[in-house]
Protein backbone atom coordinates (compact mmCIF):
# COMPACT_ATOMS: atom_id res chain seq x y z
CA UNK A 1 0.00 0.00 0.00
CA UNK A 2 1.40 3.14 -0.88
CA UNK A 3 1.69 5.78 1.92
CA UNK A 4 -0.52 9.03 1.84
CA UNK A 5 0.50 12.73 2.56
CA UNK A 6 -2.45 14.63 4.88
CA UNK A 7 -3.35 17.99 5.08
CA UNK A 8 -4.85 19.91 7.96
CA UNK A 9 -6.61 23.32 6.64
CA UNK A 10 -8.38 25.36 9.52
CA UNK A 11 -9.43 28.89 10.13
CA UNK A 12 -10.22 29.00 13.92
CA UNK A 13 -8.26 29.97 16.76
CA UNK A 14 -9.57 27.42 19.18
CA UNK A 15 -8.78 24.06 17.57
CA UNK A 16 -4.43 24.47 17.51
CA UNK A 17 -4.68 21.76 20.69
CA UNK A 18 -6.93 19.40 18.69
CA UNK A 19 -5.20 20.00 15.11
CA UNK A 20 -1.87 19.42 16.42
CA UNK A 21 -3.32 16.01 18.50
CA UNK A 22 -4.68 14.78 15.53
CA UNK A 23 -1.65 15.82 13.03
CA UNK A 24 0.51 14.10 15.76
CA UNK A 25 -1.35 10.72 15.91
CA UNK A 26 -1.69 10.92 11.98
CA UNK A 27 2.09 11.31 11.56
CA UNK A 28 2.81 8.61 13.91
CA UNK A 29 0.75 5.61 11.46
CA UNK A 30 4.82 5.38 9.72
CA UNK A 31 3.62 2.74 7.87
CA UNK A 32 0.32 4.52 6.41
CA UNK A 33 1.68 7.88 6.39
CA UNK A 34 4.70 9.68 4.36
CA UNK A 35 4.03 13.24 5.33
CA UNK A 36 1.81 15.63 7.32
CA UNK A 37 1.07 19.21 6.61
CA UNK A 38 -1.25 22.01 8.31
CA UNK A 39 -2.20 25.15 6.81
CA UNK A 40 -3.88 28.11 9.00
CA UNK A 41 -5.56 31.21 7.94
CA UNK A 42 -7.91 33.14 9.26
CA UNK A 43 -8.06 33.58 13.06
CA UNK A 44 -6.01 30.63 13.71
CA UNK A 45 -2.81 32.66 12.67
CA UNK A 46 -3.55 34.52 16.43
CA UNK A 47 -1.82 32.20 18.17
CA UNK A 48 1.03 31.96 16.37
CA UNK A 49 2.16 35.31 16.52
CA UNK A 50 5.70 35.48 18.84
CA UNK A 51 4.58 37.61 20.87
CA UNK A 52 1.09 36.20 21.69
CA UNK A 53 2.71 32.64 22.49
CA UNK A 54 2.97 30.75 25.37
CA UNK A 55 6.16 28.31 25.62
CA UNK A 56 4.10 25.09 25.92
CA UNK A 57 2.07 26.09 22.25
CA UNK A 58 5.91 27.02 21.21
CA UNK A 59 7.67 23.63 22.16
CA UNK A 60 5.26 22.05 20.73
CA UNK A 61 5.23 23.51 17.18
CA UNK A 62 8.90 22.95 16.95
CA UNK A 63 8.33 19.36 17.92
CA UNK A 64 6.27 18.61 15.62
CA UNK A 65 8.31 20.44 12.89
CA UNK A 66 11.31 18.31 14.23
CA UNK A 67 9.09 15.45 13.49
CA UNK A 68 8.60 16.48 10.28
CA UNK A 69 4.98 18.18 9.66
CA UNK A 70 4.93 21.40 8.00
CA UNK A 71 3.53 24.25 8.69
CA UNK A 72 2.32 26.80 6.24
CA UNK A 73 0.59 30.84 7.01
CA UNK A 74 -1.74 32.43 4.85
CA UNK A 75 0.15 35.60 3.23
CA UNK A 76 -3.11 37.34 2.73
CA UNK A 77 -4.50 36.92 6.22
CA UNK A 78 -1.12 37.95 7.60
CA UNK A 79 -1.23 41.34 5.30
CA UNK A 80 -4.82 42.20 6.36
CA UNK A 81 -4.01 41.65 10.14
CA UNK A 82 -0.93 43.71 9.53
CA UNK A 83 1.58 40.48 10.62
CA UNK A 84 5.28 40.35 9.42
CA UNK A 85 7.09 37.79 9.16
CA UNK A 86 9.73 38.27 12.06
CA UNK A 87 6.63 38.52 14.02
CA UNK A 88 5.63 34.79 13.52
CA UNK A 89 7.38 31.59 14.77
CA UNK A 90 10.30 30.54 12.48
CA UNK A 91 9.02 26.75 12.24
CA UNK A 92 5.93 28.61 9.89
CA UNK A 93 6.38 28.79 6.40
CA UNK A 94 4.49 31.69 4.57
CA UNK A 95 1.84 30.80 1.99
CA UNK A 96 3.05 33.48 -0.57
CA UNK A 97 -0.07 33.27 -2.92
CA UNK A 98 -2.47 32.88 0.10
CA UNK A 99 -3.64 29.53 1.39
CA UNK A 100 -6.26 28.29 -0.89
CA UNK A 101 -3.21 28.48 -3.64
CA UNK A 102 -1.26 26.50 -1.28
CA UNK A 103 -3.95 23.99 -0.05
CA UNK A 104 -4.59 23.59 -4.11
CA UNK A 105 -0.64 23.14 -4.20
CA UNK A 106 -0.55 20.60 -1.58
CA UNK A 107 -3.45 18.31 -2.89
CA UNK A 108 -1.46 18.04 -6.68
CA UNK A 109 1.66 17.04 -4.63
CA UNK A 110 -0.83 14.07 -3.43
CA UNK A 111 -2.16 15.36 -0.17
CA UNK A 112 -5.42 14.50 1.29
CA UNK A 113 -7.16 17.08 3.26
CA UNK A 114 -8.88 17.12 6.16
CA UNK A 115 -10.81 20.05 7.56
CA UNK A 116 -11.69 20.98 11.56
CA UNK A 117 -15.21 19.95 10.34
CA UNK A 118 -14.61 16.60 11.12
CA UNK A 119 -12.60 16.84 14.55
Amino acid sequence: MEKQKVMFAFNDDTKWWKIMDEAEGVLELTDKVEKVAVVTMGTAILSILNSAIDTKFKDRVRDLSDRGIDFYICINTMHRCGITAEMILPQFKIAPQGTDAKIIELHQAGYMMFTIDYI
